[in-house]
């Protein structure tokens, strides 16, 4: 039984290790502490939070109430000490970027005529779509919502004509989107680090777009939006 004990302490430590780096180890290191504001930041540790407030209060037990050196009040199960393990194991290597995000990518260049975009936001439900130039230049984010801010800015005389308009003319309609680049074999970690830190700069990021290196004029292999984060909260522990 000491044996599932000293393996539990290992893994908890390093647990709490993680929870210090991924806070910029903080003066107040308290594990439970550590655990809410990493909650915030963090959808992998939303998905593990339960347990590890569980965890913690077990390992609370071993250390401080303690009977005697040899004998604790309360002790982990091996089926407890394995999931731990697994816990530390995907905090160590956290799921890719790319799990996450919205794939094939659909991009179009800048002379795409607006009509093909429009039926492509009909026919596949998207509602932004990367815009290049002929070098595979990243000239912006075009949206349903721009789109629509473009027609209406358009009306003439109750008719708006999109005649002759490509898609390069509809970008100026769009409000200063942020859009930010990550290499494809980045983490979730990395991904949530730029929408936080978005957010505490009051500059909402609309999109992460996923390339080879994280160059903006590579060919895009996924997006991200905030609604595609949900699909972290949405993995089960046992995932």
């Amino acid at each position: 039984m000491n044996e599932l004990v000293e393996r539990f302490e290992i893994v908890f430590n390093q647990i709490h290790q993680q929870l210090k780096e991924m806070n910029g180890f903080p003066k107040n290191d308290n594990f439970v502490e550590l655990l809410q504001h990493s909650k915030l930041k963090h959808s992998v540790i939303r998905v593990y939070f339960d347990q590890l407030k569980q965890y913690a209060k077990l390992r609370n037990a071993i250390v401080h109430e303690r009977i005697r050196d040899d004998y604790y009040i309360a002790t982990p199960n091996e089926e407890v000490v394995e999931k731990l393990e697994q816990i530390l194991h995907t905090l160590e290597k956290p799921p890719a970027a790319i799990e996450f995000a919205t794939r094939p990518v659909m991009f179009f260049k800048a002379d795409t005529p607006l009509t093909r975009i429009i039926e492509a936001f009909n026919e596949h439900g998207i509602s932004q779509f990367p815009i290049y130039d002929e070098g595979r230049t990243f000239l912006g984010l075009l949206t349903n919502d721009g789109v629509v801010r473009w027609l209406s800015q358009s009306v003439k005389d109750g008719s708006v004509t999109v005649e002759g308009i490509v898609a390069q003319d509809v970008l100026v309609a769009e409000k200063d989107l942020s859009v930010e680049f990550l290499a494809a074999n980045g983490t979730v970690y990395e991904l949530e680090e730029m929408f936080e830190t978005s957010l505490e700069a009051e500059r909402k990021l609309k999109a992460v777009i996923l390339t080879e290196y994280g160059d903006a004029n590579e060919k895009p292999t996924g997006i991200v939006t905030t609604w595609d984060l949900i699909k972290v909260d949405r993995r089960t522990p046992d995932e």
